[in-house]
């Protein structure tokens, strides 16, 4: 079918098609292999223990509203980690700065529970989410994230 400017509507489903980003995937550094693996983990960690804390059920400090807001948010927090991880893993420069505002508030996190008494779990929260900062800031995971941004090489680490 063709319209008044000369072009044609109907998809060519036979044409060579471009190949998929996921699959003209370019080598990662070990650090974003790493950096994807601690989001996937912590997003998997928070969905994991917000279906724990449902189907457990003790007793509740909220009413049925809240309860239901702070399942929500626990949910939404657990897939955040987990596409901020595939963003990073795809080669998004843009996904790492969320990923920096949320492995500090994890840190932040982490200091509660030293001051409350519980040392071995503040270490569970602040260590991978220290070595995510690490990993989200050395120069082999800026380089591969900028590669594709169209930032020349030398300009992305200035």
């Amino acid at each position: 079918m063709a319209t008044g400017s000369g072009e044609d509507l109907t998809p060519d489903f036979n044409r060579p098609q471009q190949p998929r980003r996921f699959t003209q995937a370019r080598p990662r550094p070990v650090a974003v292999w790493v950096l994807f693996l601690i989001l996937f983990v912590q997003g998997v960690a928070v969905l994991w223990t917000t279906v724990g804390s449902v189907v457990a059920g003790e007793a509740e400090v909220l009413d049925a509203v809240g309860q239901i807001m702070l399942i929500g948010l626990y949910v939404a927090v657990g897939i955040l980690l987990i596409v901020l991880g595939f963003r990073l893993f795809l080669g998004h420069p843009g996904a790492r700065t969320p990923t920096v505002l949320a492995q500090f508030m994890i840190v932040v996190l982490s200091f509660s529970f030293f001051a409350g008494g519980a040392p071995l779990v503040g270490m569970l929260f602040l260590v991978p989410a220290a070595t995510a900062l690490l990993l989200a800031f050395i120069r082999p995971t800026q380089k591969w994230l900028d590669q594709d941004s169209g930032l020349p090489e030398d300009s992305a680490g200035a």
